[in-house]
Formats: structure tokens, sequence, C-alpha cells
């Protein structure tokens, strides 16, 4: 039990975990943890990838029910035997990795497995379309409940998984990781959704690695690391530059990229009045005449808000659109035009996706196997695969990018999701790229690992690589790109320097 001088001393635990200790082949992902979380309390876990955060919460909403140690909810002992029984104990759970049925419509998403039935017994599609209407009403989006889950994008497919938990009407709410695909004035609207449930008396327990969401909302930080208790404090007694300390056991440096020693070089990058048709919308154009130029050895920055065109721009120039794009496409002074995302790798372009579960893993392959999927030709040399020198490759990139994995033979879902954002980018390092693709890279990676991602970039684009990065977070842009262009509804608004970037020219011109 934790000390009562850091608990609130007018509510009793509504959840405690005693002594709670999980084990997969080859890692210790939970070690002895115990505490408890008060009635009504807004209570943030924070720790790095692979801290144990996600196997607490799992254990928390029946997920996974073999563990050791003890779970009590509202004073008694359980043993959840899966989700069902936590969502009948009142928990819920928003999970960072997108758990929705593509196929499906937004509506039958939310209601999946509990369907709204008439009086008769059949499925009434037209009250879970009332009803997601509502909830997406509430979170004051404009999500279609009648639009199938793989037409949206992830930040919309987020407010669905948000819609699908708040449909629930549980007490106990686990947020993982809920702003990781959201905009900045979407993240403001959930903010409000959530302070109207903490005025309901909702129980929340929130994973982010943004410190300022966990520092503008706790009410007490716990801290994990390696699958272990560090501390428990009250927002107002700690500092994010202390949490962050025990969250990685040393101080986190501060990124900062000095432009001026490597300015960029040639053009390597050309793109001419851009436009991508979109068929059946009242606005045609998903992007129209957008133009610009990329150099070697240069980090330009996408910004704008959701549905601005980013993810798109990027597939354009991948061959992964779903409409061929008009205008021109230059590389190394070369028209191109790519019918297939093979076509573009070939000529040196990567990309790294914002949905790393649905388009940028294979999940029954191997960390070793997810690595050189795109460099099998030089593993293969005799018409074969070379098992030593694929090896050999993986395990210098799980070095060199600090993979934590109990070996590269593990499969890849059992890393956390940014150890298997850092094994995406290792893939598309081996094949050697002229122009990296980086869309959202650091989603759902933790205040240390995007620091040392940050420094990677920096050390790629030394070395000449021209890169082109979109990103939901502001700072981040701010923080690694010598120039940043802004989007808003598919046309080009502004183009800032360095120098010249700040949050609100940047948000002034996406909202044009």
């Amino acid at each position: 039990m934790l000390p009562p001088s850091i608990l609130p001393a007018d509510s009793r635990p509504v959840i405690a975990f005693h002594g709670v200790t999980k084990k997969f082949p080859g890692v210790v992902a939970l070690s002895g943890v115990t505490f408890d979380v008060r009635q009504g309390e807004f209570y943030s876990i924070c720790g790095e990838n692979g801290a144990g955060k996600s196997t607490l919460m799992k254990i928390l909403s029946g997920v996974i029910t073999d563990y050791d140690g003890s779970l009590t909810v509202r004073g008694e002992e359980v043993r959840f035997r899966g989700t069902r029984d936590a969502e009948a104990a009142g928990i819920s759970i928003i999970h960072q990795e997108l758990n929705l049925v593509e196929q499906l419509s937004a509506a039958a998403n939310i209601f999946l497995g509990r369907e709204l039935r008439g009086r008769l017994g059949f499925r009434d599609d037209a009250a879970m379309q009332r009803e997601a209407a509502h909830w997406f009403a509430q979170l004051e989006c404009d999500v279609d409940p009648r639009c199938p889950v793989h037409r949206l994008r992830v930040g919309d497919q987020q407010l669905v998984e948000i819609a699908k938990a708040l449909s629930l009407r549980s007490d106990i709410l686990i947020m993982d990781e809920p702003t990781s695909a959201l905009t900045e004035s979407e993240v403001a609207r959930l903010f409000r959704v959530i302070d109207r449930l903490r005025t309901a008396g909702v129980t929340i327990l929130y994973i982010s690695h943004k410190m300022d969401e966990v520092f503008r909302l706790s009410d007490r930080i716990l801290v994990l690391r390696d699958g272990q208790v560090v501390n428990v404090e009250r927002r107002e007694e700690t500092t994010p530059s202390r949490v962050t300390h025990q969250m990685v056991g040393r101080e986190i440096e501060t990124v900062a990229r000095e432009v001026d020693s490597h300015p960029p070089g040639a053009p390597v990058l050309e793109v001419r009045n851009l436009s991508l048709r979109r068929r059946g919308h009242a606005r045609r154009w998903r992007l129209e005449q957008v133009s610009f130029t990329l150099r070697r050895g240069e980090i330009l920055g996408i910004a704008g808000l959701m549905g601005a065109g980013r993810t798109e721009l990027l597939e354009c120039l991948f061959g992964a659109s779903e409409e061929p794009p008009a205008g021109e496409i230059w590389l190394d002074g070369r028209r191109v035009h790519f019918a297939h995302p093979s076509e573009a790798k070939q000529a040196g372009i990567a990309l790294v996706t914002e949905d790393r579960k649905r388009l940028g893993l294979f999940a029954h392959m191997s960390v070793k196997e997810n690595m050189t999927l795109c460099h099998l030709p030089q593993a293969m040399p005799l018409g074969f695969i070379q098992g030593r020198k694929e090896q050999a490759l993986a395990a210098e990139l799980t070095t060199q990018l600090g993979v934590k994995t109990a070996s590269t033979a593990a499969p890849i879902t059992s890393l956390s999701g940014g150890n298997q954002q850092k094994c995406i980018i290792g893939r598309w390092l081996l094949t050697s790229p002229q122009v990296l693709l980086l869309d959202d890279p650091t989603r759902g990676i933790d205040v240390g690992a995007k620091a040392e991602l940050y420094r990677l970039i920096d050390d790629l684009c030394r070395d000449g690589l021209a890169i082109l990065l979109t990103s939901s977070e502001l700072p981040e842009l701010l923080t690694v790109c010598d120039r940043i262009l802004v989007l808003s509804e598919g046309r080009l608004t502004a183009e800032f320097s360095r120098a010249e970037a700040t949050e609100e020219r940047i948000l002034e011109a996406a909202m044009r």
C-alpha cells in the first residue's frame, strides 16, 4: 500500500494492484507492481516504451488474464476471464493500437458484440447510427457513423475508439495514448470531454508520453521503469523533468539542431502543381496545386490539421494514393511516375507510414524478418536467404537504433509500440534511400525514444539524406525541421524557415 500522505483522504480505493507480475518469453513485463487508484481520480501512468504500462492496463481491462499477484476492484478481489467481465465491472479501455474491424461502419464498430436490436430481435442499424452520432457529437467531430472504418484516417479511427469506450458508460476509463493520432484542435475537444467525465465522477487512468497533457490533467502520477513502480507523486509535488528522469533513469538531453552547420545541398525532389482528386465528395480535391522543393541534407516539415492532406501528399510521392495524382514529380532531375510503391522504393524513396499496426508491421513475422524484408535481394545473392547475413543485418540495426528486444527472433508483436516503430524505420534505412518520407514517426513513442529518433534523423540529414516529415505535434516540427510547409484543406497556405516558424503562425496558416 502506498504511503497515506500522498493519498486523498476523502475517498476509498476503487482499484488496487498487489504484487502484480507478468512474464512473457524472455521478458519480465511487470514485477511486483503495487499501487491503488481512488474514486474519481485522474491517475496518469508514465514510463518509457516497454516499461509495462500497456501490459498493466490490459490486465485491468481483461485482455490479459494470466498473471501473478492480485487485482482488487471496489474492495473485491477479481480475476477477469476476458474483456466482457471487465466491461461488466464498469471498466473500459481506449487502446493505443486501434482495435477496429475495418470493413464495418463506424457505428457497427462502436456496438460490435452488443448490437442494438428492435422489438422483434432484429439488429437496429438506424438506432446504432443515431447513438453513434450522439457520441461523435459529444466529441465535437463530424465522423459519419455509416462510413466504413477503412476509409477513415487514423485520427478519425482513434475518435471511433474513443466513442466506443464512452458508449459503454463505464465509471472506470483507461486511456492508452488517446491523443497519439489527434491534431491540436481534436486534443482540445477530447480534454473538454474528459473534464465532463471527471465532473461526473468517472475514474480515469491515463497513459501518455506528452508531459503537457499529464501535468494539465493529473491528480497523481505513477512512474514505471522496467516493469516496476519507481514513484508515485501528486502533480503539484513534481515536475516534467523529474518525471522524465524517473522514467529513464537519466536526464533527457535537449535536442537542438545546428542548422547552419550543414546547409542543404542540391534539390533532389521537386513537386509541381500536384493535385489529388476526391471522388464523390463536395470537396473535389484532397490536394490541389501543391508545389515545393526538397534538397539533400534537408528536413522539410509538413504541418496541417486533420484532413489537410499531409498523409495523402506522402502517399502520392510513394505511388500509394487511391487515385493517380495530377501534376509533376521530379527526382534527381528526372520526371517520375510511380504506379506502385515498389517502383518508388526502387527509385530511392522510402515511406514510414503513420498507421504502424495496419500498414507497417507484419504481425506474424519476427523482429529480424520485419527489419530485413525490404532488403532480401541483398541477403539472398544465391537465390535463397542466407540466415547468417540476415541475422547480422538485424543485429546491427537493433544495436544502432536501440531496439529493446529479447532476441531478433522474437515476434514483432512482443515489442512495445516505440520499438516496433524503430524496426520499421530500420527496415527502410537498409534500402539506402535518397528521400525518406516520415508520416508522424514518433506517434506512440516515449520522450527518451523521441530524443534518440531526433538524433538519428539529424544524423541521416547530415549524411545527405533528404527527409520529408509530417507530425501532429507542432513542437516536434519546430525542433527538427529546417523548413515547414503548411497545408489547409489540401492547399499549400504557407512556408516558414526555421527562424520564422512559431506555433501561432503555423496554426493561423493551417486554419486559413
